[in-house]
């Protein structure tokens, strides 16, 4: 069990300075900080809240279940990093490019990416004809996070898991 979790950490990390500095250039680093926002708490909030204001009763539909599924999932994600207390990499490793906003709360799993999955989840259910642009705008806000030195692929990775489990359980 124990090799298996060294290859498991062994392939986080190398991965993680993969994304971190080989694919660094000026134009993602003025990009990353704006897409990561859409997985942020102002973003998902506003937006549900706008489907429940704002729409008819189709889109009122819908933003209950983002609402649902967002709070769910971020109870999960406060639980586990209580439970799971795992330290950001640009805490943890040397040489991590970061963004400016840095966080100190624990690494796992990613919020942003919990977030930004559940949201593309409702969406794909609401909306199946664009499901490639929610779930691809998902994807880049999971990246930046790595892309920021906020999180190792494991985070996003069980972020986006759990973001679309709870948007999948609860439709």
């Amino acid at each position: 069990m124990q090799k298996m979790t060294d290859w498991v950490r062994g392939g986080d990390i190398t991965t993680f300075f993969w994304v971190n500095h080989s694919l660094r250039s000026s134009l993602l680093d003025k990009i990353m900080p704006c897409i990561t926002h859409f997985g942020g708490a102002v973003w998902s909030i506003l937006l549900a809240l706008a489907l429940l204001l704002f729409g008819n009763s189709f889109l009122m539909k819908t933003g209950v279940h983002m609402a649902l599924s967002l709070l769910i999932s971020h109870l999960v994600v406060s639980v586990c990093k209580k439970v799971y207390p795992r330290r950001r990499p640009y805490q943890a490793l040397e040489d991590v490019c970061t963004g400016r906003k840095l966080l100190c709360d624990a690494s796992f799993p990613s919020g942003h990416s919990t977030a930004a999955f559940s949201m593309a989840t409702v969406l794909t259910i609401a909306f199946p004809a664009f499901t490639a642009v929610f779930y691809g705008v998902a994807v880049l806000v999971a990246l930046s996070r790595v892309y920021l030195g906020l999180h190792y692929p494991t985070d996003i990775a069980i972020g986006a898991m759990l973001g679309t489990v709870t948007a999948l359980v609860i439709a």
